[in-house]
């Protein structure tokens, strides 16, 4: 009897997976769709609920199935590090870099956007629940955590991440500031979000942060991330930067420069183990590690040549200042 009903709740559980799982491909191809920003919003929240709700009937399956320890039964863990931006510049290969580490356990998605979007409707718990408890490999505890990379710019991120994980461990990847404005432009054009021209918009962007002395407010710049037209400001790191050191120390965020992710992988991926006191390791195939940034790269090289030298002398004294607060000239 005790095994009949073991295979009937297990049976209970695959359908209810199956039923998510449809539902969340439902949800995904909306929002692809999607082009009013409310209506955008309302869906990832979705979409999140159900990573997270396929994320623990999963997680359950194991539990009953004998294949997880009795470590697993818990409510979940808050995470150890986060990779907090900047957007289009790399987050997702080094993600996916890093959870095929044996001791790196996956959240229930890369990006859980808790602290810019969620935190308002879920607690902790909620949160907590996006991950997997600690296990044990060969004597060392596992680690895990998420990629969201609209954390890096959100204005309330920092203060937010300091009270639910004060300890975690930031990773910062910085791109160049041009490359990242356009690459951020055309993904929303291919998915018909945007009804102006690169040029157009960012021409509108600088004459609106002009008349305003050519500083951008948190809350304008808050307002400017949800109207995903905020392509300038985004690539303003040191604002950005500084805003997190008022809560984390230095030894708690590592910067990275996104060019030499793509162009030297394994150095960069030895500067994140070390970081994340992670031993030594490399996969087996750098190949098979999914690149996201790869995708549709060829639209990179038809930027306007002189759209491209405006946008270099609008970001060049900023650049400057994002030098002097590190110590390192990046290149840009």
């Amino acid at each position: 009897m005790s095994n009949f009903r073991f295979n009937e709740a297990s049976s209970e559980q695959k359908k209810a997976i199956k039923s998510k799982k449809l539902e969340l491909s439902r949800v995904k191809r909306e929002l692809r769709a999607t082009k009013e920003r409310a209506e955008f919003v309302g869906r990832r929240r979705r979409k999140k609920r159900l990573e997270q709700e396929i994320f623990q009937l999963e997680r359950g399956m194991r539990t009953s199935n004998g294949r997880a320890g009795s470590e697993e039964q818990g409510v979940g863990t808050l995470p150890d590090f986060l990779i907090i931006g900047a957007m289009k510049s790399g987050t997702t290969f080094l993600y996916n870099l890093l959870t095929l580490h044996p001791l790196v356990e996956p959240a229930a998605a890369k990006e859980l956007h808790y602290f810019d979007t969620l935190i308002e409707e879920e607690d902790s718990e909620w949160y907590r629940r996006c991950f997997p408890q600690p296990r044990w490999e060969d004597g060392r505890r596992t680690i895990t955590g998420e990629a969201t990379p609209s954390y890096l710019p959100h204005p309330h991120a920092p203060e937010r991440v300091a009270e639910v994980v004060p300890l975690a461990r930031l990773i910062a990847l910085l791109r160049n500031p041009v490359d990242r404005a356009y690459s951020d432009y055309q993904q929303k054009a291919r998915k018909n979000r945007v009804n102006r021209t690169f040029e157009e918009t960012i021409e509108a962007k600088k004459v609106r942060q002009h008349g305003k002395g050519g500083k951008t407010s948190e809350r304008e710049d808050h307002v400017g991330l949800d109207d995903d037209s905020n392509y300038l400001s985004r690539g303003i790191y040191v604002d950005q930067l500084m805003r997190w050191s008022r809560f984390f120390g230095d030894e708690q965020m590592l910067v990275l420069k996104s060019e030499d992710l793509f162009e030297r992988p394994q150095d960069t991926l030895k500067l994140v183990l070390n970081f994340l006191d992670l031993p030594d390791w490399e996969p087996e195939a750098w190949e098979k590690i999914p690149k996201k940034r790869n995708k549709n790269r060829s639209h990179e090289q038809k930027m306007n040549p002189a759209t491209r030298r405006r946008l270099e002398e609008y970001f060049g004294p900023h650049n400057r200042r994002l030098y002097e607060y590190l110590g390192v000239d990046l290149g840009w």
